[in-house]
């Protein structure tokens, strides 16, 4: 076939030597086109293959300069090769010789239930495995897998006891001689961890939307031109760690669209679901003529999870079709067996049901923990069809081969593709809330319906997904009267807004400032060089916002600033009886009002003197000032609040307290990692440091406040240990704090993001920033049209 025009576009992209991001959606040829670009150079090339399977498939296809081969296969031939006997010998080793070797000698009493010797080596080895998929440097608390049956007191307690044992373990691995079972995703992480260099001029990564975090780590940090290609609406795995290279990758993006998989009635439906799931793309079909509509012998039967495929593989055996499922039945099985078990009063060794004593315990967890929801399709598949009838039609399975209908969950049909296909049971359409307000499709809900829809090459029955009709008409009249969620849509912060694409102030950014992509394109370079993050090691779930408030407090006083309105309004809803969700009975709500005065006044007395108080109680303070901010940002005390618990006898210190001890040691170590970078703001006159700047403009909207003011530099702190996720959102909001100081009080000539947990600053020339995002006015113009349109704005609503 003559190559299109996206597809030579690309080749003469990659032809350049220039890094890019090649979006392709369902059935374009992404693979095709990768061929070309590796004829189209004599250079050594490497394509990085999803799997085996398609590593050699692709190894057929491809010229004699570009090697074929999975990440695993790469690692092996690096480091895996020196642990070839481990691998072979340590494939069976028992849970209980394990623990053995790990020094684990007792059961383990948590939450009144015994957590046998096996089980923690099996919880310890899955901490490392764990570990491995991510880029993190060590193993940590929260590495371990949830416990189902343990309420979250004694899971932290849990993770932290055998938190140590985990760091034997991985000590173990790394050694040839070590005696644990050794896998092969060990060997990948100690291969990205030694930091390799893929010895290729070109890097070709295919399925870049669902990456594992190591080899995204590998592929970014090489030298090499650099090519990723995927699809981000196909991302469908990140619930597994898996990411998404394309977006943000700091290369020229293009688009291959035209899908030869299917024709126009399919690429029509698809099209409606990349919409939902925030894609901009749009496909055009070229494939053979296709059909939408009921399909009554489909060739495969996609639904949403196992119970639902269950369902649809007894409908067939009943009716005497022989019929595949997609993965086989075996892990179903596996529940269904340790639900006979729990059904007799016997315990069983099944992983997410070992802590049970009875089947009821089950049901009864499901059912009323708020901890046990992920087993409540068990529950029901088990409920509803019974183990034995769920052992029996496992058994009767066919093999895809033989069956008349494949039936396949959405997830692993992905990269799948049949004749005819049915969207079956599961895929619901989105809830209401409490005030009888349609909820918004979440878009990874959307990026699977996208998947499943794009599996069929001729007929499409979309049956289980008909309601999409229905929640278009009730969505379609969603912000046109400028409100959301009844409220109006001009009074929502600049953060608030942004959230949504036909708020006042998205629609002036879309407009006046189109290029959001060439900054966060700028950004993904800048930050490549960072170190890793610092962070919680002995901890299983910290609490990631009350940390980000606190960085910012901390850094805020060494600037000699204070904590700011929001945490002053958090303390004074808290003084009388007005309305106050949450709030606990007046005699505690009136401590804690004493309190939070009390914590003004000791953060005052502080920066008069900074000797009053040592580093330990200043970020206890800090932490325990988030909670009050929240208060006033949302007009309720939360129940995962510090505060939540209070009583007429709480006082400040009871407070400080109960902070957790990784809180201290993690905001010590940024405030570390500060010293450097924020030495010359320190050095600045008292004048030039402002902290929680409010604009002009901040009264516009539903406010606007921003973390610092330098000297000029208008700065935004991010306390993410994943700063590749900030993307257009972060960019249009220091544009939005840049545009909102109206009368240049503040006199912003510099904006920038300071990141934390690596001790990164990014900065901008205020007029390159503009320049960069498309800007066809200068700032002062901007401003006035900024304020112009929030006016028109309120005006109209």
């Amino acid at each position: 076939m003559e190559p299109t025009k996206e597809q030579q576009a690309a080749r003469e992209i990659f032809a350049s030597g220039r890094d890019l991001a090649l979006v392709a959606g369902a059935g374009t040829g992404k693979t095709s086109t990768l061929i070309l670009m590796g004829a189209a150079t004599r250079k050594r090339g490497l394509y990085v293959a999803f799997n085996r399977a398609i590593a050699d498939d692709a190894r057929g296809r491809f010229g004699p300069n570009v090697e074929c081969r999975t990440a695993h296969s790469l690692a092996f031939r690096a480091v895996g090769h020196h642990y070839r006997e481990r691998l072979d010998a340590s494939a069976r080793i028992p849970a209980k010789h394990t623990a053995r070797l790990l020094g684990i000698t007792h059961d383990l009493d948590v939450n009144s239930r015994s957590i046998k010797v096996n089980h923690q080596a099996r919880l310890v080895m899955g901490m490392v495995r764990k570990f491995c998929y991510t880029t993190d440097r060590q193993v940590m608390a929260r590495h371990m897998e949830p416990v189902n049956g343990i309420d979250p007191q004694g899971q932290e307690y849990l993770a932290r006891t055998l938190l140590p044992y985990a760091h034997r373990a991985w000590e173990d691995i790394c050694s040839p001689a070590g005696r644990l079972r050794f896998e092969h995703d060990h060997y990948m992480k100690l291969w990205a961890m030694a930091s390799p260099r893929l010895g290729a001029d070109f890097v070709l990564l295919d399925e870049a939307q669902d990456t594992n975090p190591v080899l995204e780590e590998v592929f970014l940090a090489q030298d090499a031109q650099r090519v990723c290609v995927g699809d981000p609406a196909q991302q469908i795995y990140g619930w597994r760690n898996a990411r998404d290279v394309m977006t943000g990758f700091p290369a020229e993006q293009l688009r291959l669209t035209q899908s030869f998989r299917f024709g126009p009635a399919i690429a029509e439906v698809a099209n409606r679901w990349l919409g939902h799931a925030e894609s901009e793309m749009q496909l055009t079909g070229h494939g053979l003529g296709s059909r939408v509509g009921e399909v009554a012998r489909p060739e495969a039967v996609l639904c949403r999870g196992n119970v639902d495929a269950m369902s649809e593989v007894l409908s067939h055996l009943e009716l005497g079709i022989p019929v595949a499922l997609t993965g086989g039945g075996s892990a179903l099985q596996r529940i269904a067996k340790a639900a006979l078990e729990l059904k007799a009063g016997r315990r069983t060794s099944h992983p997410e049901l070992f802590l049970f004593s009875s089947w009821g315990e089950v049901q009864e967890y499901a059912e009323q923990d708020k901890a046990g929801q992920d087993l409540k399709a068990t529950v029901q598949l088990v409920d509803t069809y019974g183990p034995d009838q769920i052992i029996a039609a496992v058994d009767r399975l066919s093999p895809e081969e033989k069956a008349q209908v494949t039936v396949s969950t959405a997830h692993k049909a992905k990269g799948r593709e049949w004749p005819s296909v049915r969207i079956g049971k599961g895929f619901m359409a989105p809830s209401v809330d409490d005030h009888g307000l349609q909820r918004a499709l979440n878009a990874s809900e959307a990026r699977l319906i996208y998947v499943a829809v794009t599996r069929a090459r001729h007929q499409l029955d979309t049956e289980g997904i008909t309601w999409i009709d229905e929640y278009e008409k009730t969505m379609a009249g969603a912000g046109r009267d400028g409100t959301v969620a009844g409220r109006r849509m001009i009074e929502l912060s600049l953060t608030g807004q942004l959230k949504y694409d036909s708020s006042p102030l998205s629609q002036f950014m879309a407009a006046q400032l189109p290029y959001s992509q060439n900054l966060v394109r700028d950004y993904q370079a800048r930050i490549a060089g960072l170190p890793h993050p610092v962070q919680p090691i002995d901890v299983q779930y910290p609490n990631w916002s009350a940390l980000g408030h606190a960085i910012d407090y901390r850094l805020r006083l060494s600037l000699g600033g204070r904590l700011g309105p929001a945490v002053v309004g958090g303390v004074m809803l808290l003084d009388g009886t007005g309305p106050l969700r949450g709030a606990p009975a007046r005699g505690a709500r009136k401590a804690l009002h004493t309190a939070g005065r009390e914590l003004l006044a000791a953060v005052d007395t502080y920066l008069a003197d900074p000797g009053s108080l040592d580093e330990n109680a200043l970020i206890r303070l800090c932490f325990v000032a988030g909670f009050f901010e929240d208060i006033a940002r949302t007009g309720e005390i939360r129940r995962f609040s510090t505060l939540a618990q209070a009583t007429p006898a709480t006082t400040l210190d009871d407070l400080t307290a109960v902070v957790p001890q990784y809180v201290v040691t993690d905001i010590d170590q940024q405030m570390g990692l500060a010293d450097g970078p924020f030495a010359a703001f320190r050095a600045l006159p008292r004048r030039a440091r402002v902290c929680g700047p409010v604009f002009t403009g901040s009264g516009d909207i539903g406010g606007a406040d921003a973390d610092y003011i330098l000297g000029g530099l208008l700065l935004d702190c991010k306390a993410t240990k994943d700063p590749r996720r900030l993307g257009r959102e972060e960019i249009y909001q220091l544009a939005g704090y840049l545009l909102l100081d109206y009368d240049h009080q503040f006199g912003i000539d510099q904006v920038g993001l300071y990141l934390s947990r690596q001790g990164g600053l990014i900065t901008w020339d205020a007029a390159d920033f503009l320049r960069r995002l498309g800007a066809s006015a200068p700032l002062t113009q901007l401003r006035a049209q900024l304020r112009r349109h929030l006016h028109e704005a309120a005006a109209r609503h």
